[in-house]
């Protein structure tokens, strides 16, 4: 089963033409005697994250001692714990639930998280490099360095949510949505995104350098700054937006701009 958000709302536009191409994005023919033209614009709509349902399942609680390195936990929920400092490398976490947990110097290293939600999570500083995150809710989080470098993440939705820097450099994700969200620097240089939506949300500091976008919706981000604009080749971004950052667009492109 699959969650279908479409951050859009566009609707689709249909024409009807008669007659052959008279280009690769136009078609046209003359109807009767009057020479009239009618025409067709072929267009490609933004494809929206596709997010997997999540079936409920019954949790026991979970001691945070029982965590260590490279173990594999199922159905279990750790609320309102402290887990600063562990050494989770290599660690799973399948249909598990985090709230109301602190970390700060954990470390996810390669960590798999699977069918997972963490709500609530206060981290200064969140490790989980070459890490790979499948159908993961992260929701009213509070976290300063999200460092995902390397890593995979699918069918992710992050809510409601302020993060100062999330590293996402030489990462995959795919099927991802960020919803409410305040992220002040957002590193996706040489990243392959394909259907990554923004909602509501605000994104100061955006590096896309040399990143592979395809559905890759930025309309519904404000946007302070972008580096690397070459590497927005594969987005969708508003009128309003281009408007905004045309000054940026121009600098760019060695466009002087003088009224």
């Amino acid at each position: 089963m699959h969650e279908l958000f479409d951050p859009s709302g566009e609707e689709r536009i249909r024409s009807r033409s008669r007659g052959r191409a008279e280009g690769p994005d136009l078609r046209g023919t003359r109807t009767g005697d009057t020479g009239r033209m009618t025409t067709r614009a072929s267009r490609t709509t933004t494809k929206p994250p596709k997010i997997d349902g999540r079936r409920p399942v019954e949790l026991d609680d979970g001691d945070a001692r029982d965590l260590a390195a490279h173990n594999t936990v199922e159905r279990m929920r750790y609320s309102d714990v402290d887990l600063s400092g562990l050494d989770l490398a290599g660690v799973t976490l399948s249909e598990c639930e985090l709230a109301g947990v602190s970390v700060d110097g954990t470390d996810f290293t390669s960590a798999r998280m699977v069918d997972t939600r963490i709500e609530r999570m206060h981290a200064p500083k969140f490790s989980a490099s070459r890490s790979t995150l499948h159908n993961v809710r992260i929701v009213g989080s509070r976290i300063g360095a999200l460092d995902l470098y390397d890593s995979g993440l699918r069918s992710v939705v992050v809510t409601d949510s302020k993060i100062s820097l999330i590293n996402l450099r030489a990462g995959n994700l795919r099927d991802v949505l960020f919803r409410g969200c305040i992220i002040d620097e957002l590193d996706l240089a040489e990243a392959n995104l394909t259907r990554v939506a923004f909602e509501d949300s605000r994104i100061g500091d955006l590096d896309v350098n040399r990143a592979t976008l395809a559905h890759v919706d930025f309309r519904g981000a404000e946007i302070g700054v972008i580096r690397n604009l070459d590497g927005l080749r594969g987005s969708t971004i508003s009128g309003h937006q281009a408007v905004a950052l045309a000054g940026m667009f121009a600098a760019h492109l060695g466009i002087r701009i003088d009224s």
